[in-house]
């Protein structure tokens, strides 16, 4: 072998060792020397070849346009094009696009077709020109490009299968690394969503370890996030609900579906319950190893509980309509005794005793005329009087004429002069122009109260206070006698048609009460009316 041959086979030798040697490399380089180490590899390729420079390209998606990414040079050549538009090489970008390697010993090289290309390169001071493509991704696609800018170069065919090699081994290197940063960036999202979530996610094995919780979590449950670690789900599940959620999650285990959801109830950790609606789905991670379950809730113990307070309420007005209709129909009954049995009687007795006297015979009926009348007059007082009590029951003329001050006293007097109810009435600052419908719903409160202090309150002795301020009217009816529980429903509807009459007008109703402790009453209601209330009922 002659000495030119020997020196071309040491160099052909010589180039494969650093193109193996530079994917090497490559393949053990972390992400962030990745850079680094394709310029070194480019460095001491370029030392090896007949050659000025050696670039890296990468073609852009949407333009096919190549963008400069890496060079190494030899020898002092010109700077090579930051961008390369495919309309300045049209014919050597159609042969770099069906992934055809263009290798121009000379420009005269080019056909007629490639007079544009020609005339760029010529702009370049490019002599001979090597242009290797790489596809390393079904979207990222690169050029390996060898110019010469003193001389004109014979580009041989191992030379090139070579460089096509170093081209692959790029392309690849450059693909794990977009990989990598395109996990770790949606590993960073996930981390920074995780941890800022308003909802609380966990993070637990197929058997119910907790394997991490994010702070959402943590604040709804009560406990730390390593107290947490070393609990299991059903620890925090109410055993009701586990057996609920047993069946999903068998079906979810089992491909039967992708998800599911419920509410469930959780226990914190000083004791108390929370219900949460959980989404739950499996977190496959990496080929082969187990799956794990992440799981998503929301506290919607606020919404449970007023659900069941606007179900206790449906039902307390549906309790509240059957017993007023009732309540509606037993009055009916009573006033129409009371008109038959009582004042129609009495009518109908007066009028059997004048018919009786127009019987008899003038000159008696002359004598008897004045004892008749003032019969008369005394038995239509006594039935007026009556019918005004029985009127007063119904509604109040006082309320409506003198105020509630006024209503109150003759309520007041009519217990005590009728079921002797020793009445301590205390009016403070009651202004005289309260709203016709705070005045009522106030005086039927007071009404009602009475009542049931005559009815269970077991004393005769009460209090009744009224005061006023610039916003409100409190009204408090207090006994001493022998109280009740206030947790046990009863099947009274006393105190729901007060808190009826009171939420109509803007007001609420609390009661307080034990066993032989007494009852306090007290409703307050905004002087304005129909305004929203500002207290628990």
């Amino acid at each position: 072998m002659d000495p030119q041959a020997r020196q071309h086979e040491a160099i052909r030798h010589a180039l494969g060792k650093q193109i193996s040697e530079f994917g090497e490399r490559l393949a053990v380089s972390p992400q962030e020397r990745v850079d680094t180490a394709i310029v070194e590899g480019l460095n001491a390729i370029i030392e090896l070849l007949d050659a000025d420079r050696i670039c890296w390209y990468e073609v852009d998606e949407k333009s096919t346009a190549l963008l400069h990414k890496y060079t190494a040079s030899a020898r002092q050549a010109p700077l090579s094009p930051k961008v390369i538009p495919p309309a300045r090489m049209p014919f050597l970008a159609e042969h770099l696009g069906r992934h055809e390697v263009v290798a121009l010993e000379e420009l005269k090289d080019l056909p007629p077709e490639g007079h544009a290309d020609r005339q760029f390169l010529e702009e370049l001071g490019v002599k001979s020109l090597l242009l290797i493509p790489s596809s390393y991704s079904q979207r990222r696609k690169g050029v390996l490009g060898v110019s010469s800018y003193s001389e004109g170069v014979t580009w041989s065919e191992e030379s090139i299968n070579q460089l096509a090699i170093a081209a692959n081994v790029m392309g690849a290197a450059l693909e794990r690394k977009d990989a990598q940063t395109a996990s770790q960036e949606s590993e960073e999202r996930f981390r920074y969503l995780f941890a800022q979530a308003c909802i609380g996610i966990a993070i637990e094995t197929m058997d119910g370890g907790i394997l991490e919780v994010n702070p959402a979590f943590c604040q709804m449950t009560g406990y730390s996030r390593e107290e947490l670690l070393d609990l299991t789900c059903s620890r925090l599940t109410h055993p009701d609900d586990e057996e609920i959620e047993k069946v999903l999650f068998e079906e979810l285990s089992h491909g039967l579906r992708a998800s599911y959801t419920m509410e469930k109830r959780f226990f914190r950790k000083d004791g108390s319950r929370m219900w949460g609606q959980v989404s739950v789905s499996l977190l496959n991670t990496n080929p082969g190893s187990a799956p794990l379950v992440i799981g998503m809730v929301s506290d919607v113990t606020a919404q449970k509980i007023a659900e069941a307070s606007l179900h206790q309420r449906d039902q307390e007005l549906q309790q509240l309509a059957g017993r007023l209709i009732e309540a509606q129909e037993k009055e009916r009954a009573r006033i129409s005794r009371e008109l038959h049995d009582d004042i129609g009687q009495r009518v109908a007795m007066l009028a059997s005793e004048v018919d009786l006297v127009r019987g008899q015979s003038p000159v008696a009926r002359k004598q008897n005329t004045t004892a008749l009348l003032q019969k008369l007059h005394e038995e239509l007082d006594a039935i007026a009087t009556d019918i005004h009590e029985l009127s007063h029951d119904l509604h109040s003329a006082s309320l409506q004429c003198c105020g509630l001050k006024v209503a109150l006293k003759d309520l007041c007097w009519k217990y005590w002069n009728n079921h002797w109810l020793e009445i301590d009435l205390q009016i403070e600052k009651l202004e005289s122009r309260i709203p016709p419908d705070v005045a009522l719903c106030l005086f039927r409160v007071a009404q009602e109260a009475l009542a049931n202090v005559l009815k269970h309150g077991n004393t005769n002795k009460v209090l009744v206070k009224v005061t006023q301020d610039s916003e409100k009217v409190r009204l408090i009816v207090k006994d001493a006698g022998v109280g009740f529980d206030p947790t046990i429903r009863s099947g009274g509807i006393g105190l729901i048609s007060m808190r009826e009459r009171l939420s109509f007008c803007g007001g609420f109703l609390s009661v307080k009460s034990a066993p032989n402790q007494g009852t306090e009453i007290t409703a307050e209601v905004v002087a304005a009316g129909k305004l929203a209330p500002t207290a628990n009922s």
